[in-house]
């Protein structure tokens, strides 16, 4: 055999070993759907242990815990297959917008919940770096004998329908200008409610819940994104946050912040302590959202933390709260893969919310956008046509 052809049959034989690229719609989309059912009933185990005089403490690790239980029971062959948190249990209580999860040694882990509070639970799991995250709103206390009513509910309602609206504009060839203004519309037909100003719906992949595709609402110029289209399988997580107050601006409390994320930035750190605890990071949360509560020393984690924050390695996820007092927001976050047959769910639809528990006196008056509304998610195959000897043709 010549040099030419030993080197040709040897190319033949390295292509036909190299290892097979995964496909959206097979392995990743199973992964994504995987991660989407352990968030799902983490959301709901959490829903169920939101009762009057429990802490806020004892709720995320509830969530927390349901996390760790759901992946430690799947794919269990594979050793070598991360697997775990892709967002920690936050618990956002009433004018709390999001991000709040206090620990052991914070004062605020010792809040208890009381009848009334309008509460966000949010988490998430991902598998093999195929992140799912999701949240609702639930308000402690409610039932169909104790309905939520007034500002609560149509802030319940407002969030539930522009979440219904999301997932049925986000669309293929659809710009993210264009979704973004079609749910801020839908936000709009509740009176005295509004999208709290700036909150993001990232694209994601896979080890990254923050891509480069963004639709903002009630973005101010400055932090208007860049325009987009949206393309078949990619994947979102949609965050719809809406407050009560005037203005739907956020304000930010640095003290109370305990989540953190991995930036892929480099930067040589001086501190031995920053260095231990970066690299405590990248063993324990890898690419994903951490509380630090899941590092080894809590004071350590915070100082080292710092130098990491201040040279950019990692990011904070600050505690935002809406700063008119009396301010109820309320959250629906999802996570949903773009199809040209409608939006694939992989993370089902509210379970909490239903307007049997939820009364609110408003409702949506666009003709178009009740039309939508009342469309399926997914379209259904058209069937085919029967043959005159009425047999399917």
């Amino acid at each position: 055999m010549s040099a030419a052809a030993e080197t040709t049959k040897k190319a033949a034989a390295s292509a036909t070993e190299a290892p097979k690229q995964e496909a959206f719609g097979d392995v990743i989309l199973t992964k994504y759907k995987t991660a989407g059912d352990i968030t799902a009933k983490a959301i709901k185990t959490t829903i169920d242990a939101v009762q009057e005089g429990k802490t806020v403490l004892e709720i995320c690790k509830t969530g927390d815990k349901a996390i760790e239980e759901g992946v430690a029971a799947v794919y269990k062959s594979d050793k070598k297959l991360a697997k775990g948190s892709a967002f920690p249990t936050t618990v956002s209580i009433n004018q709390i917008i999001c991000n709040f999860a206090p620990l052991a040694s914070d004062e605020a882990s010792s809040q208890k919940l009381k009848a009334g509070d309008v509460v966000k639970i949010q988490t998430g799991a991902h598998i093999d770096g195929y992140a799912t995250v999701a949240a609702e709103t639930v308000v402690v206390g409610a039932s169909k004998s104790a309905p939520v009513e007034g500002p609560k509910a149509d802030a319940l309602k407002a969030a539930w329908t522009a979440a219904e609206t999301a997932i049925r504009v986000m669309q293929p060839g659809k710009t993210n200008h264009e979704v973004a203004k079609e749910i801020e519309a839908s936000i709009r037909e509740f009176q005295g409610i509004r999208a709290v100003e700036g909150m993001q719906t990232n694209q994601m992949d896979k080890d990254v819940i923050d891509g480069k595709k963004k639709i903002v609402l009630a973005a101010e110029s400055q932090s208007r994104p860049d325009a987009c289209k949206l393309e078949e399988n990619d994947v979102f997580g949609v965050d719809i946050q809406v407050t009560t107050s005037e203005s739907g601006k956020p304000k930010s409390d640095e003290a109370r912040t305990t989540i953190y994320k991995k930036t892929g930035s480099t930067y040589l750190l001086k501190m031995q302590t920053s260095r231990k605890i970066f690299s405590e990071v990248q063993k324990v949360a890898g690419a994903f959202p951490f509380n630090i509560g899941v590092l080894e020393d809590e004071k350590r984690a915070r100082m080292g933390l710092q130098e990491c924050v201040n040279h950019s390695l990692v990011t904070p996820f600050e505690v935002l709260y809406d700063g008119k007092d009396g301010a109820i927001t309320a959250q629906i976050f999802f996570t949903v893969a773009i199809s040209n047959k409608g939006a694939i769910r992989l993370t089902p639809a509210p379970t909490w919310y239903n307007e049997e528990v939820v009364k609110s006196s408003q409702s949506v008056k666009d003709e178009k956008l009740a039309a939508l509304l009342k469309e399926p998610v997914r379209q259904k195959k058209a069937k085919k046509p029967a043959a005159a000897d009425g047999k399917t043709a």
